[in-house]
């Protein structure tokens, strides 16, 4: 009996054991839009980096459109998606073009080339001035930058002639960027030896939004009392209050932990999105805005199942903006595949 008791107890084990193992791990990261905040720093991410370090991640998507996504609006040549395109991904395209031209790597090519290079089990520094290349002409300027950090010392790129036309200058400038992508993101890939920016946004919605239900700014305007109040919120003001002291003792840690907590997540919810519920405009049109919400939301953690294919049973970090947090994990908890982690 004593036998039978101790391997159902180890199978019992076993099988937690696997249950936790085969899955892949997600962490949600809710951030402010940092470039929005005036005298931010990022060294002020430093704690927060050494915390997300600490859980040893395999790969780190964030808030951008993928080039695939850049391409398929440009070639739409819908001047109802021109913002979005001019707003979230053209300097990319400008810049994928000239690197193409410049080193005669198509995007395609380059596409195959990076992912047979990413397979080696140590990349040289010829490998990372190639990916560099590669990486510019697909149009993933995150993944070039993050590369050009890691030869940062090793190889002067002005006097590399293949990285002539300003190339070296840009990307040095990019490496200065004050966002979540400059500032955190690639930061933490570098140290965790990450070789790869992952892109999951999709910020399609307002435009098909203006373009498919043009009464809906009629609508706000008409029914503008009902948002007066939103920004008095006490979630908001309380946000308000930690990122002043954030700035202050030049600390982000205890905000993000607040933009990351139920409390803020549900608060948030309610003050800006479950409004679309209950305004009741006659057309239609606030609902449309909330349906249009949830579908960018849809696609998003699409995007990051898409990811995940790739990492199977590894730990992924997503840092999006804060809004996005609750929907995001409210998809990816129905996934079975999928464990949602938290942060703090």
């Amino acid at each position: 009996m004593k036998k039978s008791l101790f391997i159902l107890s180890l199978a019992l084990i076993c099988s937690t054991a696997y249950s936790q193992s085969d899955k892949t791990e997600i962490l949600i990261l809710g951030t402010p839009h940092l470039n929005q905040i005036e005298g931010f720093k990022r060294q002020m991410l430093d704690d927060i980096i050494s915390e997300l370090q600490k859980m040893e991640f395999d790969g780190i998507c964030i808030e951008s459109m993928t080039t695939e996504l850049l391409h398929d609006i440009e070639s739409r040549n819908d001047s109802a998606f021109a913002g979005v395109l001019e707003t979230f991904g053209g300097n990319r395209l400008i810049m994928a073009n000239r690197a193409q031209k410049e080193f005669g790597i198509t995007f395609q090519q380059a596409e195959d080339e990076i992912d047979q290079i990413l397979q080696k089990p140590t990349l040289s520094a010829e490998d990372r001035e190639k990916l560099i290349q590669l990486f510019l002409c697909a149009g993933d300027i995150a993944s070039a930058v993050l590369q050009y950090q890691y030869l940062d010392g090793e190889i002067d790129f002005n006097s590399n002639t293949e990285f002539n036309g300003g190339l070296n200058k840009e990307l040095t400038s990019y490496s200065t960027y004050s966002n979540e992508i400059y500032s955190l993101a690639i930061p933490l890939a570098k140290v965790e030896g990450i070789q790869k920016i992952e892109y999951v946004d999709n910020f399609q919605d307002e435009a098909i939004l203006l373009d498919q239900f043009p009464h809906f700014i009629d609508d706000y305007v008409a029914n503008q009392e009902l948002f007066s109040e939103i920004a008095d919120k006490p979630v908001y003001l309380k946000s308000d209050s930690l990122q002043k002291v954030a700035l202050e003792q030049k600390d982000f840690k205890e905000f993000y932990r607040y933009l990351n907590s139920n409390t803020y997540q549900q608060a948030d919810y309610e003050a800006q999105w479950a409004i679309w519920l209950e305004t009741n405009f006659e057309s239609g049109s606030d609902l449309s805005r909330y349906a249009l919400w949830e579908m960018r939301n849809l696609q998003i953690a699409a995007n990051i199942m898409r990811v995940a294919a790739h990492y199977p049973r590894q730990r992924i970090l997503v840092i999006i903006g804060a809004s996005h947090k609750s929907f995001l994990e409210k998809y990816l908890e129905l996934v079975p595949s999928i464990e949602v982690l938290s942060f703090g």
